[in-house]
C-alpha cells in the first residue's frame, strides 16, 4: 500500500480539529535547526481556523528569519511529556499604528 505523503494530510486538517484531538503543531526551522511547539488554541486565535498546510505561509522562523525552510509536524503528547515539554504560549497581541505621510500644498 503506497504511503500518503504528510503534505496532503495536512490539506484536510485544521486548527480546531487538532486543538479537538489534543494534538500539538511542532515547527521546525532545517536551515538554523530550531524547534518551536505551538498549542492550537493559541495559533487559532491568532490565525483563525485555517488548515495546517496554510499555518506555515503566515510564520517566519525568529531567529534566522526565513520562511521556506520550516517545517510542520503534528505530535500528540504522552503523559511523560506533561510538565515537562516546553510549549510557546501566545502572550498578548500587539497592533502598531504606523503614520502614512502625503505631499501636499499649503492652502
Amino acid at each position: 500500500m503506497p504511503e500518503i505523503h504528510p503534505f496532503k494530510r495536512l490539506r484536510s486538517w485544521t486548527l480546531r480539529t487538532a486543538q479537538d484531538q489534543g494534538q500539538i503543531l511542532v515547527v521546525r526551522c532545517d536551515y538554523c535547526r530550531v524547534t518551536y511547539r505551538y498549542l492550537p488554541v493559541d495559533l487559532l486565535e491568532l490565525c483563525g481556523d485555517l488548515t495546517l498546510d496554510k499555518v506555515l505561509d503566515r510564520f517566519r522562523c525568529n531567529r534566522c528569519g526565513k520562511k521556506h525552510y520550516l517545517n510542520l509536524k503534528l505530535h500528540f503528547p504522552h503523559g511523560s511529556e506533561y510538565g515537562s515539554l516546553p510549549v510557546r504560549r501566545l502572550k498578548e497581541v500587539r497592533t502598531v499604528a504606523v503614520p502614512i505621510w502625503s505631499e501636499d500644498v499649503l492652502r
